[in-house]
């Protein structure tokens, strides 16, 4: 069993995948709470980027600062049931991985700073700025909403098309799966995006079958309900 530790903050955020993963690998994973919102790490002083989440394996002292980056190397380290059975299927869960990482970068991320107030305006590429520089708050939510809507009809319409089976890959989880799952059920379950919610008038994920199924198979896998129990409720994003 590998032993490691991971830093990230108490939102869902691209920190409960890996805890999920964790769990699902059998993984004795130390989770320590980062500044502003914890001091058991500062990201701006010890984290190579200055980000989160980051990890540390102390059976080989390897440290990693990227979330794609920690996902692959647990997998592959730590072989489970979410680690790649071939080249295809190891590329076509890093396709979906990438379609979560998008939505989630160009989509919920900008809604954080909304939801939190945030407006420094030299956080993270100026993404504020981008959401909210013309027309303030109600029009910042009004185009993140749009943006919503198109890139979950892609990933709906691909999956349909795909006639997809219980998980993007086929009959059997990915981390890409996980990932999807954790996004969704931010959006549906997290206080704070009850603002995207509203938006879309209580159905955010309104007509996407093929994509709430797959979210519902995670959801029922044991080790996933263990890891997540109540975070997507007591979580604020």
């Amino acid at each position: 069993m590998g032993k490691v530790d991971i830093v990230y903050i108490p939102i869902v955020g691209r920190g409960l995948q890996i805890n999920i993963i964790c769990a699902m690998h059998g993984i004795d994973a130390n989770f320590l709470m980062s500044k502003p919102m914890g001091e058991d790490f500062d990201k701006d002083t010890e984290a190579p980027f200055g980000t989160i989440p980051f990890l540390k394996d102390h059976s080989n002292g390897i440290e990693l600062n990227d979330s794609l980056a920690i996902v692959q190397y647990l997998v592959t380290k730590y072989p489970g049931p979410l680690t790649p059975k071939s080249p295809e299927n190891a590329s076509l869960t890093a396709m979906y991985w990438s379609w979560a990482q998008d939505y989630y970068s160009f989509v919920l991320s900008p809604f954080h700073d909304i939801i939190t107030g945030n407006n420094d305006p030299f956080w993270r590429n100026l993404r504020l700025t981008d959401t909210l520089a013309e027309g303030g708050k109600e029009t910042g939510v009004s185009n993140l909403t749009v943006l919503h809507k198109k890139r979950i009809q892609y990933i709906e319409n691909h999956l349909k098309k795909m006639n997809m089976n219980k998980y993007v890959t086929g009959d059997e989880c990915s981390y890409a799966d996980i990932f999807i799952y954790t996004c969704v059920q931010t959006v549906l379950e997290t206080g704070g995006f009850s603002i995207l919610r509203e938006a879309c008038n209580g159905e955010p994920f309104k007509g996407c079958h093929n994509l709430m199924e797959i979210c519902n198979n995670v959801g029922k896998i044991p080790k996933v309900i263990e890891a997540v129990g109540s975070k997507f409720k007591d979580c604020p994003i």
